[in-house]
């Protein structure tokens, strides 16, 4: 049920206590005012009325999508199990930091395939990196879909500085996932991240197909 709740938060900054609000069950068409700033990023806001201190509060937090079907289920702390049961048919994925499920949230409410996004995201990493060794580029975060376009920011002390890549260029690497026919089986909650794409092989369907021998005559 997506309600919310309150406890006890003690903060890191003058270790006075104070009462957070938490919503550990969000659903995103039954409260698309939560989701929405879940999506912004000020939901897990919070600020410590002793002393004035701005936070992030990242706690177990579950978020589906009930017409898009997908499941994030935020775990802070790895040793919990996640936060809800298996759900057939649906895209079920676990995130351990704030910052990656508030992005996990926004790739697939934009309708993203996140397999590909994180293809995507290795390849075009690569390639900014090649490209502009000088500026020590280590990392894109996703940000949004706008006019065809896929922005990314690329500091995240500075949410202005970003670079975009055409949509298409996100199809043509969904369509080479797709036409290679690999699709990894998932059973249950998945952590989808670059490590998980290196490991699971997915990335040789961007591999040149080796051309058929001719028959010897």
């Amino acid at each position: 049920m997506s309600k919310p709740h309150t406890t006890t938060f003690t903060c890191p900054n003058c270790n006075e206590n104070f009462q957070i609000e938490q919503w550990n069950v969000i659903n995103a068409t039954k409260n698309p005012e939560i989701s929405d700033k879940l999506l912004h990023g000020s939901l897990f806001y919070q600020t410590c009325p002793h002393c004035g201190k701005r936070m992030h509060v990242a706690y177990t937090c579950l978020y589906t999508n009930h017409d898009k079907k997908f499941v994030i289920s935020l775990r802070p702390n790895p040793n919990e199990p996640a936060a809800a049961p298996l759900m057939p048919h649906y895209q079920m994925r676990l995130e351990y930091t704030l910052s990656g499920f508030v992005e996990r949230a926004r790739i697939l409410e934009a309708g993203l395939d996140d397999m590909a996004f994180e293809m995507m995201r290795i390849v075009l990493l690569a390639q900014i990196q090649k490209k502009y060794p000088d500026k020590n580029i280590t990392s894109l975060r996703f940000d949004c879909v706008q006019d065809d376009e896929i922005y990314f920011q690329i500091d995240p002390a500075n949410p202005r500085e970003q670079v975009k890549v055409p949509l298409p260029y996100f199809w043509r690497m969904e369509d080479q996932l797709r036409d290679s026919g690999y699709r990894p089986k998932v059973s249950g909650y998945l952590a989808m991240n670059g490590k998980w794409v290196q490991q699971s092989g997915i990335l040789n369907c961007l591999l040149p197909k080796k051309q058929p021998e001719n028959p010897q005559e």
